[in-house]
């Protein structure tokens, strides 16, 4: 069984996220991904990026879809999709592996063989594999590498990141899209995906965190040495600044996200020469007066206690002080202006917003840090191998397709 290149196939994403389901058709082109049609609709039915009501998602991933279609002209019949959550965990693991010829050099079955190891870990029954993601491969014990083919040595190490989620949770979603007929080609974490669209390689390699604000939850991965180190997803988003709006403003929840997107700020501005705002109250009328520096205090007070997590997880991990390129932003919360300072304050460390990369086509859609991680999916799904008929000569990877499809359920 071998590969061959997916260019001007097209390729399908869903990202179900807590405010907005947004479906995805693009193509592969030399570089990247060219978006041809979108479908976005609020989400329903889901609650910090767990599902709470199938049907509601159904109805909602059915018409993100249809207006997919509608916009690209190409039936979307499957598709790489989202997950996220607090259910998410996840761990590092080794494998090890005697090399089958040490002075001939690693072989590709050599790294399938410790790839394999590193990917029997003990589960809990209700837990099961969404990722192994390799980080690097030790030679004889104290060379790490990147790639090993052809390098001598008697004794080959796979580290590895391996990413699990509930079965419950997984299964859930997994009916919701089933139900609205696309079959799921593949489960992707939210900030993996994002990372795929956001990161270059250079900050791969000096060291990154990724900081993925959504709507309900905050998703957190960490690149070290062109690998992926650390994943966490915190259930804290865009929609609590929106509910202390609500609460401070004494206005509905869509008011104060209108509110907050219109005259939200993460910083304190000098606005004395700003005349007062009225704000609907419920039902449209009752508002009450409010000066720009009262909103922007309360969306200034929440930010920074979603970066005051980030900051704890960062800790959490042991790998801030490695951080070299900083942190890349994005997510729809991080339209909010002013963020990048506020984060580079708490945070300590440089802090930017960064729209999808390696993409074209649809504006509204690739110049949108909001639409990061269903960029990511369809560039995810782009280098995924189409097999023919033999292995030979598509390269490592290519080759460890078959083992590492083995570790990656769905």
């Amino acid at each position: 069984m071998s590969v061959r290149a997916r260019t001007g196939q097209p390729i399908a994403a869903i990202d179900i996220g807590t405010t907005k389901i947004t479906a995805l058709v693009g193509t592969e082109v030399e570089g990247g991904v060219r978006v041809l049609g979108a479908g976005t609709v609020p989400s329903r039915g889901v609650d910090r990026a767990m599902i709470s009501d199938m049907a509601s998602v159904t109805d909602g991933v059915g018409q993100a879809v249809r207006e997919a279609e509608t916009t690209s002209g190409i039936r979307l019949d499957r598709a790489y999709v989202s997950i996220g959550g607090a259910h998410i965990s996840s761990r590092n693991s080794r494998g090890e592996a005697t090399v089958s010829h040490p002075l001939r050099g690693v072989e590709a079955e050599d790294v399938e063989r410790a790839l394999a190891e590193a990917g029997m870990v003990s589960l809990p029954p209700e837990r099961q594999i969404l990722h192994v993601v390799p980080r690097g491969f030790w030679l004889d014990g104290n060379v790490l590498v990147r790639d090993p083919m052809g390098m001598a040595a008697y004794r080959l190490e796979a580290e590895v990141h391996i990413i699990t989620g509930l079965n419950t949770a997984i299964s859930n979603l997994t009916r919701s899209v089933d139900d609205a007929g696309v079959e799921v080609a593949g489960l992707i974490l939210q900030g993996l995906a994002s990372g795929e669209a956001v990161l270059t390689e250079s900050e791969r390699d000096m060291g990154v965190a990724l900081v993925d604000i959504g709507g309900g939850t905050t998703d957190v991965a960490i690149y070290l040495n062109g690998g992926l180190w650390h994943t966490a997803s915190i259930p804290t988003g865009g929609n609590h600044v929106t509910n202390d709006l609500a609460v401070g403003l004494h206005c509905p929840a869509d008011v104060a996200e209108d509110t907050k997107l219109r005259f939200g700020h993460c910083r304190p501005l000098d606005m004395a020469a700003e005349p007062s705002m009225q704000v609907a109250g419920f039902g449209g009328k009752g508002g009450r007066e409010f000066n720009r520096s009262e909103i922007v205090e309360i969306v200034e007070a929440r930010v920074e206690e979603i970066f005051t997590l980030v900051l704890r997880e960062l800790r959490r991990s042991s790998y801030d002080g490695l951080l070299s390129a900083g942190v890349v932003l994005c997510g729809g919360t991080a339209k909010l202006p002013g963020i990048a300072d506020l984060g580079g304050e708490v945070l300590g460390m440089p802090v930017r917003v960064m729209v999808p990369r390696r993409a074209e086509g649809l504006a509204e859609i690739v110049h949108d840090e909001a639409h990061a991680t269903g960029v990511g999916l369809l560039l995810w799904g782009a280098r995924q191998p189409v097999q023919v008929d033999d292995l030979d000569g598509v390269g490592l990877w290519g080759r460890m397709g078959k083992v590492l499809r083995g570790l990656l359920p769905g």
